[in-house]
Order: structure tokens, then sequence, then C-alpha cells
């Protein structure tokens, strides 16, 4: 009878203490439940707010993409538009040039014409003239040519008249004719001379030597180049040595 008086009263203290840690659990149960109810509500809403801004992004994202777009083809059109300009820049200063250079000629056309209005000629008459001159020229370029022609043909015959009168006839040179020595030969008493066909120096022309002023000699003439001749030094006038550098005249 005591054993079950003991057991009922162990039993009995055993419920008691399960009645009474059964409150704390179940505190820790309730607020535990709450805190996973209000991650899982934070959880949601930052969910929905994560999408929110991810959909607001790619929007964004879009829209900047296009912006993107329209800021390139703006900038296309901007430095084709410059491009345009610099060439509409260029083509306005070539035809102001034009322009300058066109305005210029007219007013010397009207400042030459208007002189032909003083003149009293007609636009015809002056093509007339103009003709005429260029053939009066054409006709002395060939007058020239044949003077020329002639004239050696002077020379020659004259040069065989000296040949055929006698070795002593001078030949008669230009008025005024000038030139210097070149190069001296003591030995074969033969100087070079500055001046030749060009000049109008001709074979057995003879010329007086001087050195400041003082005659040193005379020399004949016997060959000619372009711009160049050679003379022999006459015994009979020699005063001196003819040094190069001395001038000869006519």
């Amino acid at each position: 009878m005591l054993l079950r008086i003991c057991l009922i009263l162990a039993i009995v203290a055993g419920l008691g203490t399960a009645y009474l840690g059964f409150f704390p659990v179940k505190e820790i149960i309730t607020t535990t439940r709450e805190a996973r109810d209000d991650f899982h509500k934070k959880w949601d809403d930052e969910t929905a707010l994560y999408q929110k801004t991810d959909k607001e992004l790619k929007k964004t994202k879009t829209e900047l993409a296009s912006t993107t777009a329209k800021l390139n083809e703006t900038q296309s059109q901007l430095e084709a538009a410059n491009t345009k300009n610099a060439e509409l820049d260029k083509q306005n200063t070539d035809l102001t040039d034009k322009l300058t250079k066109m305005t210029a000629r007219a007013d010397e056309d009207e400042a030459t014409l208007e002189k032909w209005r003083q003149i009293g000629l007609k636009p015809e008459e002056v093509s007339a003239m103009i003709a005429e001159l260029k053939k009066t020229l054409k006709e002395r370029d060939v007058l020239i040519g044949e003077n020329k022609i002639i004239a050696k043909r002077a020379d020659d015959l004259q040069r065989q008249l000296f040949n055929l009168v006698g070795p002593d006839t001078a030949v008669a040179l230009p008025t005024g004719l000038k030139g210097k020595v070149l190069v001296v030969d003591p030995k074969f008493d033969f100087v070079v001379l500055d001046i030749g066909d060009e000049q109008g120096v001709k074979e057995r022309g003879e010329m007086m030597v001087n050195r400041q002023g003082k005659l040193i000699g005379k020399v004949r003439i016997s060959s000619v180049q372009k711009d160049r001749c050679v003379a022999t030094v006459l015994p009979a006038w020699k005063r001196g040595e003819i040094m190069e550098g001395d001038q000869v005249i006519y």
C-alpha cells in the first residue's frame, strides 16, 4: 500500500514538473514562429523590392541603350553637318576669290575698253590692226634672218677681198668696241681677248692695247669665236709687254 502511494506521488510530481516546464517551451515555440513569420514577410518584401528594382533597372538599361543609339546618330549627323559646313565654307571662299578676280578683270576690261573708246576704234578694226601687226612682225623677222645671211655673206666676200688685196689691209670693227686681254703668250706673241662674234669682232680687225691710259701695243684679230677671239701682236706697235687684264679698244 505504501508502495502504491509512493508511486502515485512520483507520478504526480513528474506531471507537475512537466506542467511547469511546458510553459517556457511554448513561449519559445511561439517566439520562434513569430520570428519565422517575420523573416518570411521581410524575405517576401525584399524579393518584391528586388524584382521591382530589377525591372526598373532593365527598363533603365533599355532607355539608356536607346539614348546612346540616338546620341551616336546625333553625333554622326553633327559630324556630317560640320563636314558639309566646311565644304560650304570652302566653296564660299573659292566663289569669293573668283568674284574678286572677276571684278578686278571686269574693271581692267572696262578701263581697256574705255581707252579704245577714247581712241575711237571699233573692235573689228582693232582685230584687223593686230593681225596686220603680227603679219608685219613676221615679215620683219624674215627680213632680219635674210639680213644676217647677207651680212655673213658680205663678211665672207670682204675677207676674200682682203686676202686678194693684201695681208696688210685692216678690217673695220664696230665703233667703240672694247675688250680685255684674258691670256698672253709672249713666246708666240698672241693674246686671247674676251670679245668675239657676238660683239661684232671680225678677222683682220686691229685694236689698240692700253694700260691705265698708256699705249702698250696693237693687235690684229686672227680667229673669231662666239665670245672669244685670238689676236697677233704687231711688232711695229709694241711699246711694252702686254699683260693679262690690259684693255683693248677700237
